[in-house]
């Protein structure tokens, strides 16, 4: 097999991620056996909401590991919003250095790399303007456009510095088909989804199409609320969540303190008082893939939870 039949497979694996869970008016913990798939997903609740994603397997994020000397045997990493697509291409192996945390849904392999230091050695160091700082202690950096303005503009570009734009290619090529199919089998023009975070600082936001999530939505062509058809979140206050009101809400939170936050909102009148929450569709995703900076593994979390929910819960 050549490269790009490999990273293409070795991205199959990393798209087809274990999400989703019915929604199910009962609480509590308990297996529950989807419909649409042959594994049983434990299910947990924060307030009244399911949490999906329980059984994912973070280790199994990325693509299977490149091998040959085609591509950069050690690269250094000054922007760590970058992993996703270097996960993505089954370059994880290859990372030798990252500046800053690593997000939790990509795995141990890249959660062990060393932390960036001066002088690091690398055959390619890669960052983005954001990371300024670090890419002048990580040496001569090809500077990446930000994958929180454009994931697949960002991940091209990335795959270029490290020599491999047509396993970049397969990769969206593989995501966009199964972007297509899955929204004609959730019938997706006809539900309304709402996303909301509960940040760190005590924020309640509504929100718009900008983040990574909304990318994902709108290639499924899935209808989202009025007040978040905007690239700019509502920040809503503690008597009025009516903009987080849809058919069906996806709840994300930033660390501990969004957690608390959170809660409070959750369990208020106001927030109980919401159709989709009346109704149990209400469901707590995993924060640091579908609020992520972006790239094709995380888009590929937030595709098939979206698709395997909206399809249990119809």
């Amino acid at each position: 097999m050549n490269r790009v039949g490999t990273i293409r497979a070795g991205a199959a694996i990393a798209l087809t991620v274990v999400a989703g869970t019915v929604l199910s008016a009962c609480g509590g913990s308990e297996p529950i056996q989807q419909p649409f798939a042959s594994i049983s997903t434990t299910t947990t609740r924060l307030a009244s909401a399911n949490i999906i994603g329980l059984d994912r397997k973070p280790d199994e994020a990325c693509a299977a590991p490149v091998a040959g000397a085609a591509v950069p045997a050690a690269i250094v990493v000054a922007d760590p919003a970058l992993l996703d697509g270097l996960c993505a291409l089954g370059l994880q192996n290859r990372v030798k250095a990252v500046a800053g945390d690593v997000p939790a849904y990509l795995g141990t392999t890249l959660a062990k790399a060393p932390k960036l230091t001066d002088g690091a050695q690398a055959d390619v160091a890669v960052g983005t303007a954001q990371s300024a700082d670090a890419n002048r202690r990580a040496g001569r950096t090809v500077t990446i456009p930000a994958p929180s303005a454009d994931w697949r503009k960002s991940f091209l570009a990335l795959a270029d510095a490290v020599r491999m734009p047509a396993e970049a290619r397969a990769v969206l090529d593989q995501y966009q088909r199964d972007a297509a199919e899955k929204s004609v089998k959730i019938d997706a023009v006809h539900n309304t989804v709402s996303l909301v975070r509960f940040t760190a600082d005590g924020k309640s936001l509504a929100l718009g199409t900008s983040p990574l999530a909304a990318q994902v939505l709108a290639d499924l062509k899935v209808v989202r609320p009025e007040p978040q058809r905007k690239p700019e979140a509502v920040e809503m206050s503690d008597g009025d969540v009516s903009a987080a009101e849809g058919d069906l809400i996806y709840v994300g939170y930033e660390g501990d303190k969004g957690r608390e936050h959170g809660m409070a909102v959750m369990t208020s009148k106001s927030w109980k008082d919401l159709r989709a929450v009346v109704a149990k569709r209400q469901l707590l995703v995993q924060d640091s893939a579908w609020f992520s900076a972006g790239g094709p593994v995380a888009a590929g979390i937030v595709l098939h939870d979206v698709s395997n929910t909206i399809k249990a819960s119809s």
